[in-house]
């Protein structure tokens, strides 16, 4: 669909006052030939505002719901960010869009199906909502909106955001776009907290993460708060440790257990196990830079993120290679290890992650009751008991263990180790030796979470990854920085200039992948 359409598509449905599923038009059609019912007594047992809520939820991380599919996620997320931070590598093309000559057929796919699915969903939702004032259910989607759009402002940088809906097509810049994030998690989160307080449940019956569950939502979005202070905290450090404070700070709190993570209960496999097993025999393995953490650190998690391969250790694959054949690198061949997906969960955020950043926050003077040693092992033994591994207190002693150098088993895409990061907490380090430290265990805490653990990864500049085997982008990307950012969909240029141009006003650089977004403010 064209992105100009898509918003002239929602602002008629809007001017109109119209109840339609956004641009996939199948609300009503799926509701009403579903339920057989009527509109007002869809209003009344909260049918209408439960399909909207969970088309929001699926919205947030794409995968196969019966609108979309697994594939849709692979070029989201898994041929853009999961390869860009090392999660995984492809095992099916010449290797110039993991090495950075990015193909818009692929990277355009976060920006058009998020605004359809997701800020669509949500302008529906607003709509109904507000008629039938339901200001409880309106918080929750307004979390659910940042929740989505941060990924999207996250990829491109200035996005069509504070007036979607109207007929003004025109970016935001990101600096606005974040603001506008604070301010509508601002308002979300004391109405969440009153929930929780009250124990007002919401929309129990539709929520397909906490089933309705004041407390734990009221964590979860105190949770995206931080996330999102963090983020800004190299342009504008302020801002970042006001937001930051007020949900650490908070009488509700923070996700601070596994039990709290905000996992999507109704997925049977994860996008990356169809990926991996029924397309082509493989078309991702395990990437390098996982191969050498995982190895390097000896990780009790090595084996639940990854399959061993034929020979009973972790291969992983060096992104942007171009071998004559992909045989030896597929699931027959077990030279190489496959993603031990069938384990992984859909999940938006998890403790661990949240962990790690009051460790940051504590590295940084700000107010939090704990130390930043403490979080930064509570977070570790978070990631562990989330994945059901052992040994986390040995594993935090070690103060002698690396990342590991990376040997290709199938060609010569060799590597030297890309950093020399140890585990155990060092109160004598100076603030960038803990932050590499904080930085490269959240990495692996994240994972398999690849659009955040990019954005980390772009920020904090932590872990160093395995660059591509071969650098495609044509000068415009620094190997040793990474690339920063994807292009906007070359249909912008033509089906929404007005938008484009003003996005690329707002960017302060070239419509290409070096240049480096609001937030990505720390110096190299």
């Amino acid at each position: 669909m064209k992105t100009m359409n898509i918003f002239k598509g929602i602002a008629a449905a809007v001017l109109a006052g119209t109840l339609l599923f956004s641009c996939t038009g199948k609300f009503q059609e799926i509701n009403k030939d579903q339920f057989g019912v009527s509109d007002e007594q869809m209003a009344q047992d909260g049918l209408a505002l439960g399909g909207m809520l969970q088309q929001l939820q699926r919205s947030v991380i794409i995968y196969r719901d019966g609108t979309y599919l697994d594939s849709d996620y692979q070029i989201m997320y898994n041929l853009c960010a999961e390869t860009w931070v090392g999660y995984m590598a492809p095992t099916l093309s010449d290797g110039h869009h993991a090495g950075w000559d990015v193909n818009d057929g692929w990277h355009r796919r976060m920006f058009t199906v998020k605004y359809e699915y997701g800020l669509g969903a949500y302008s529906d939702f607003e709509k109904y909502a507000s008629e039938h004032k339901m200001t409880n259910e309106l918080a929750l989607a307004k979390v659910l909106k940042v929740a989505t759009m941060h990924q999207v402002a996250d990829y491109y940088g200035p996005i069509a955001y504070s007036q979607y809906g109207s007929l003004n097509n025109k970016y935001d810049a990101l600096e606005d776009v974040y603001k506008k994030f604070f301010e509508e998690l601002d308002e979300a989160i004391p109405v969440l907290e009153n929930c929780a307080t009250s124990g007002t449940t919401l929309l129990s019956a539709y929520d397909l993460v906490y089933g309705g569950d004041p407390v734990k939502w009221a964590k979860f979005a105190n949770s995206l708060r931080l996330r999102l202070a963090m983020r800004v905290v190299y342009a504008d450090p302020a801002l970042a440790r006001e937001e930051a404070e007020k949900s650490i700070n908070s009488a509700v709190g923070v996700i601070t257990a596994n039990t709290d993570n905000a996992v999507v209960t109704e997925v049977g496999h994860h996008p990356i196990y169809e990926i991996n097993v029924n397309f082509n025999d493989a078309d991702t393995q395990v990437g390098a830079s996982l191969d050498c953490y995982l190895n390097g650190y000896n990780d009790p998690r090595k084996f639940l993120y990854a399959k061993p391969a034929g020979d009973g250790n972790l291969h992983g694959v060096r992104p942007a290679i171009a071998p004559s054949s992909w045989t030896d690198y597929k699931n027959k061949a077990a030279k190489v290890s496959a993603p031990n997906a069938s384990i992984y969960k859909v999940c938006w955020l998890n403790a661990a992650e949240v962990a790690f950043l009051e460790a940051e926050a504590a590295v940084r003077g700000w107010a939090v009751s704990g130390s930043a040693k403490d979080y930064y092992e509570s977070g570790v033994k978070l990631s562990f008991e989330e994945w059901g591994a052992n040994g986390a207190d040995a594993y935090l002693a070690n103060s002698t263990a690396q990342p590991a150098a990376f040997t290709d088993a199938v060609g010569s895409a060799n590597s030297s180790a890309p950093s020399a990061v140890t585990i155990a907490w060092d109160n004598s380090a100076d603030t960038e030796g803990k932050l590499a430290k904080i930085g490269t265990q959240k990495w692996l805490a994240l994972f398999p979470n690849s659009c955040e653990a990019w954005a980390e990864y772009r920020r904090l500049h932590y872990p160093v990854l395995v660059p591509p085997a071969t650098n495609f982008s044509n000068g415009v990307v620094n190997t040793n920085q990474g690339i920063r950012r994807v292009p906007y969909p070359v249909s912008e240029q033509s089906d929404n200039r007005e938008g484009y141009d003003s996005g690329v006003a707002a960017l302060g650089g070239p419509d290409n992948v070096g240049t480096r977004l609001w937030w990505d403010k720390k110096p190299f």
